[in-house]
């Protein structure tokens, strides 16, 4: 789990409350995220790792740099999302393996549901191909901590151009991320057609609108929030 002994003093320097990342961090975290991805590819409970596997993978500056991330005090960042914190033990999980959905052209890797919010999400389902003959997937489910730090760099990388302050927009801290947090468990959902960012334009966004809440679902980040988080219609936390 979240490592303990992490020196929350670590070195890092914000500008503005804002983290430029230097060149050589730049490409530290490309070859964090490859390294990432390669385990991923192998390995099915890369999304449950803890975090002392998890930094295993690395060499002492892609270390550093999830240290450094993992040290950031989100109130020195004006963060307004609510601290929700996590168990040292995790939930008991049921994995959804060989989902039939692809995303950005490979195929979802295994993700893990806290048994009760599985259940859920399988009453939806059924209920939603009853209805419009759609179903959802799990895009991202529950994560380990350090399955959370990855996702930032990932993102970071891959969508911002490393823009911190734009990926913070959307990646949450492992202590106030609902994926993490498995008392307000999040699911991202996935159509059929691989659709996830746009999930709003389609007809199963327009179902889980006016149905998801049956389920315990609710939409964690609508648009315009009040938390100054990006507004992200396939991302809905279940309240039981």
């Amino acid at each position: 789990m979240y490592r303990k002994d992490i020196d929350l003093n670590l070195w890092y320097t914000f500008y503005m409350y804002t983290w430029k990342l230097t060149s050589e961090e730049i490409d530290t975290v490309a070859s964090l995220v490859a390294k990432g991805k390669k385990e991923q590819e192998k390995n099915h409970e890369f999304a449950i790792m803890d975090m002392d596997n998890f930094l295993s993978l690395f060499n002492e500056k892609e270390i550093a740099l999830i240290q450094k991330f993992l040290s950031i005090k989100p109130d020195d960042l004006g963060y307004k999302l609510p601290y929700i914190g996590y168990p040292d033990k995790a939930p008991q999980l049921v994995a959804f393996l060989d989902q039939p959905y692809i995303f950005n052209g490979q195929p979802v890797p295994c993700q893990y549901l806290p048994v009760e919010a599985g259940e859920a999400y399988r009453k939806l389902n059924i209920a939603m191909k009853d209805e419009i003959s759609k179903e959802v997937g799990v895009l991202y489910g529950y994560r380990s901590p350090a399955r959370q730090a990855f996702i930032f760099f990932d993102i970071l990388e891959r969508k911002y151009d490393y823009d911190f302050d734009k990926t913070i927009k959307r990646v949450c801290f492992p202590d106030y991320s609902e994926h993490v947090c498995f008392q307000k468990q999040a699911i991202d959902f996935l159509t059929e057609e691989g659709v996830c960012e746009g999930l709003e334009k389609t007809e199963e966004y327009k179902w889980l609108k006016e149905n998801a809440k049956r389920f315990g679902f609710i939409e964690s980040y609508p648009k315009d929030n009040e938390l100054g988080m990006m507004w992200e219609p396939w991302h809905w936390r279940y309240d039981g």
